[in-house]
């Protein structure tokens, strides 16, 4: 009896793991379906950039590859990437995330030495 319990129980656990694990994986999959979407539309806005800078303006594929090594190199590194360093905030000194617009700790408004939210 003790036994059927216990198994019940390791069986109860296994499903509510193997449901967590499957809507994980949907969110994983939806997260993965938007950044192919966001990835698509920056290609077809990079195309089209492209041609409109080198009809309009005359700018070569030489001189293109040209500066996307030097902004490659900026970061002392030619590997296809761009690192952005972290900046500190102007106000409490402390980083500044990449990804808010704003101090996390002191509210300073990135590039906003004298406003706060």
């Amino acid at each position: 009896m003790l036994w059927e319990i216990y198994q019940q129980s390791r069986i109860h656990a296994a499903s509510a793991q193997a449901e967590s694990a499957s809507r994980k994986s949907g969110e994983i999959r939806s997260a993965v379906y938007e950044l192919e979407n966001r990835t698509d539309r920056l290609a077809l806005t990079t195309m089209a950039m492209w041609a409109l800078m080198s009809e309009k303006l005359g700018i070569t594929e030489q001189e293109l590859e040209d500066k996307i090594t030097e902004i490659d190199l900026s970061d002392g590194k030619l590997d296809g990437k761009v690192r952005v360093e972290a900046q500190s905030c102007p106000s409490c000194g402390r980083k500044l995330s990449k990804r808010h617009h704003k101090c996390m700790y002191c509210g300073t408004v990135a590039g906003d030495t004298v406003g706060r939210l």
